[in-house]
C-alpha cells in the first residue's frame, strides 16, 4: 500500500471475519503514523480485494510507535 509521502505504516495484522469460509476472508489492520500531522490512524482492508481505498480508517487518541505489536483474542477470552 502507498500511504503517501509523508506517512508510514507498522506491522500490517491479518483478522479472519466472523464464520470465515476462506483463508483470504477477513481483514489486514495497520497503524499508520503521519510525520507530517504526527497523528496516527487505525487502518483495515479488505484482505480479499485489498483495494486502495480502507474499509475503515480512525484516528487514534495518541501517537501510535510503528515497532508496536498487537495480539488480538476473542472477546470471550476477555476477563
Amino acid at each position: 500500500m502507498d500511504f503517501g509521502p509523508t506517512k508510514t505504516s507498522g506491522e500490517v495484522f491479518y483478522s479472519p471475519r466472523d464464520n470465515a469460509t476462506e483463508e483470504d476472508d477477513g481483514y489486514c489492520m495497520a497503524f499508520v503514523y503521519d510525520w507530517k500531522t504526527e497523528k496516527t490512524e487505525f487502518t483495515m482492508w479488505d484482505a480479499k480485494t485489498m483495494e486502495e481505498k480502507p474499509v475503515v480508517t480512525a484516528e487514534t487518541m495518541i501517537r501510535v510507535p510503528n515497532g508496536f505489536h498487537s495480539f488480538f483474542i476473542p472477546q470471550s477470552q476477555l476477563p
